[in-house]
């Protein structure tokens, strides 16, 4: 009988043992994208378009709220979720944590919440058992569904209230300027933002108002409009047309908007103020559906339908004028009723598909299901492109 030896011939060889697994690192990755994406904001900011970036970062938000909500809700009924991205990919940056990869990707037109056995006879991850999106329950994959929506509802709701709290409420434009356009008859003059008018031909504006009735009802004609310039000093006197004004060219157009008088009012004054703007943003959303389907605007018109690209136009002018937060808060609401429509790969989509499943009592098909998200991406891409065709079209005047 021999003994077990090590190599040596003198001690004997331990037993051995299995290698115990090690604990999965965090994975984490910069990619090159990253760089990509680093040079445009570094070119935008440089070029001065802040506001680009700022419009592109509200989205993001809101695109952020809207998956986070499908995040939590499958989180809380057991699912497993792989990925949750800001973006479309290729990433820009991605982690681990757990069992769920976070990413940023480089594409900023949506974002995802990958949850597995989502899609009929896909692969999922080894170890995740019953905890597939399919064998849930059908009421709380629709909560799931239906959670990224809900969650968009209630951003526009709650950026409403926070924006009524913060910045006030107005009292009333007063005298002094905000903007001036270019190229207006006020700009000609040299009026600038922060000039305060004191009154025309000799007489004293005591109101905005009484001043804008005065210039509209002075079409073509010259005034000698008197103002304190917002650098100080004495008051100044220049003689301005005044022209016909964009849109309504039989009254006189200075070419200026006011600042007002913001009060703030208390907490629960701010959540009934922000509830009856959400309540007319859900009005005013609904109303403007109906006019583009009755023909009562154009789709293609100045007041249509708009894009990406459009709705950065958009934004900038809502920065600039700071009332960003209300276009954010009408992007919510937008986003998550668009996102109802019973249409794959919309939200919507999913819940009447598992309302079919329960009514048939079997799921559908994956060539059935693939082709209907198919279709339905087709469509998407087709309105991306007439949307964005309108976009550009506006622009530029045609």
């Amino acid at each position: 009988m021999t003994d077990d030896v090590t190599q040596d011939g003198l001690d004997p060889a331990p037993p051995e043992r299995e290698a115990e697994p090690q604990p999965e690192t965090p994975r984490r990755a910069l990619s090159p994208w990253s760089l990509l994406l680093g040079v445009a904001v570094v070119a935008a900011l440089l070029l001065g378009q802040w506001v680009l970036l700022v419009a592109i970062l509200g989205l993001a938000l809101l695109i952020t709220v809207h998956e986070f909500g499908h995040f939590i809700a499958a989180k809380s009924f057991g699912m497993r979720v792989e990925k949750f991205y800001i973006g479309f990919p290729p990433a820009a940056l991605r982690r681990t944590w757990g069992e769920t990869e976070y990413g940023i990707g480089i594409i900023p037109l949506g974002g995802f919440c990958k949850i597995s056995g989502m899609m009929p006879e896909e692969e999922v991850p080894e170890g995740t058992g019953d905890r597939v999106y399919y064998k849930k329950a059908i009421w709380k994959r629709n909560i799931t569904i239906a959670a990224g929506p809900f969650m968009n509802f209630l951003a526009a709701a709650v950026i409403l209230i926070l924006f009524v709290g913060i910045q006030g409420v107005a009292q009333g434009p007063t005298l002094t300027l905000s903007t001036v356009e270019k190229g207006s008859p006020a700009a000609v003059a040299g009026l600038v933002a922060g000039d305060r008018i004191v009154g025309a031909d000799g007489q004293t504006f005591a109101t905005w108002d009484e001043a804008t009735a005065y210039f509209r009802a002075r079409l073509d004609k010259s005034i000698e409009l008197t103002y304190q310039p917002a650098s100080g000093g004495p008051e100044k006197t220049v003689t301005v047309t005044l022209a016909p004004k964009p849109g309504e060219p039989k009254v006189g157009y200075l070419g200026v908007s006011p600042t007002a008088v913001y009060e703030r009012p208390g907490p629960v004054k701010a959540v009934t103020l922000g509830l009856t703007g959400f309540k007319e943003v859900v009005v005013g959303t609904f109303t403007g559906f109906w006019w583009l389907l009755s023909g009562k605007i154009s789709a293609t018109g100045p007041d249509g339908a708009v894009g990406p690209i459009g709705i950065i136009d958009v934004s900038r002018e809502a920065v600039q004028q700071s009332w960003y937060p209300i276009l954010l808060a009408f992007l919510s609401f937008n986003l998550g009723l668009i996102n109802l429509l019973p249409i794959l790969p919309f939200d919507g989509g999913h819940i009447a598909m598992n309302v079919v499943e329960k009514i048939r009592g079997r799921r559908l098909d994956a060539r059935v299901f693939e082709r209907m998200i198919a279709f339905g991406t087709v469509l998407l891409v087709m309105l991306f492109i007439f949307l964005t065709f309108n976009d550009v079209k506006r622009l530029f005047g045609g």
